[in-house]
């Protein structure tokens, strides 16, 4: 995580702007992921791959880089069609965005 990505992001909205972002940000992520895991389970590699640019989209701003490269990750192997990998790299994906989710809640209960 990339804290200063989202302390500009503070800044730059002020912050009940920026907590109301986040927020909807976080919602976002959240419905993309059970989206993606209908997608992996319903065969739709395309669904994966968009799914995988969205949480990117998501997570960049926020300075969650790790989230963005697994989710860049699932977009790989969705387009390779590799199923074994798409099945592996959403699982990794739960496991980040959990991780994400609780450092960003986390980081918005020490700053105020």
């Amino acid at each position: 995580m990339d804290p200063e990505r989202l302390a500009l992001l503070y800044v730059e909205l002020g912050e009940a702007r920026a907590q109301a972002a986040v927020a909807r940000a976080m919602e976002d992520l959240a419905v993309t992921l059970e989206r993606m895991k209908g997608y992996l389970r319903a065969g739709r590699s395309s669904g994966l791959v968009q799914g995988a640019h969205r949480i990117c989209d998501i997570a960049d701003p926020l300075g969650l880089s790790s989230l963005s490269r697994v989710a860049a990750d699932v977009g790989e192997a969705a387009g390779a069609g590799d199923k074994v990998a798409q099945a592996a790299t959403v699982a990794r994906l739960e496991r980040v965005a959990g991780r994400s989710l609780k450092m960003v809640w986390d980081l918005q209960d020490m700053s105020g």
